[in-house]
């Protein structure tokens, strides 16, 4: 009889570790909006995907702590990851045309509760010739920041080159 009770010990523990992981993913919308039409031009919008890139790349690199939201991710009650570009600048040109940059404000939010929230910023002195790989680049590296971030989430924090 013993050894049966501990194999259902073991079990419910394992039980209780899942639904404990389930509760710790963050959702995370699919795509990433410009804060306003002033944050990216025209061609920027059209033609650079890295708005739906990192949603996906943030899961990926996550080792399941983050999932792409499958729908509205404005309605759920779940943890949710709120992502906004607030500014960049991306003229291809390689080093030709200046720093480049990527800024996001995020928001990790529990129902209407605000858990953490952040600036993060990249930058590049020199970038790709083409905006759209800058960004991308850019658009990775601040997602390792926020993956940093979200080990131990907090208040007005500044990732990446905004700290």
């Amino acid at each position: 009889m013993k050894p049966l009770h501990g194999l259902f010990v073991v079990a419910l523990a394992c039980l209780a570790t899942v639904s404990a992981r389930a509760e710790d993913v963050v959702q995370v919308s699919s795509l990433i909006p410009y804060q306003s039409d002033d944050v990216a031009d025209e061609t920027v919008r059209k033609e650079c995907d890295w708005n739906t890139t990192m949603p996906r790349y943030l899961a990926e690199e996550s080792d399941g702590r983050v999932k792409v939201a499958e729908k509205n991710v404005d309605t759920t009650t779940d943890k949710k990851l709120v992502l906004v570009a607030t500014n960049l600048h991306t003229l291809g040109g390689g080093p030709w045309t200046g720093p480049k940059w990527l800024v996001l404000e995020g928001k990790l939010m529990q129902g209407d509760k605000l858990l953490g929230d952040f600036e993060a910023r990249r930058q590049t002195i020199s970038g790709s010739y083409r905006a759209c790989s800058t960004l991308e680049s850019l658009s990775e590296e601040i997602s390792d920041d926020i993956l940093e971030w979200l080990k131990a989430p907090g208040l007005n924090a500044k990732l990446g080159d905004a700290g």
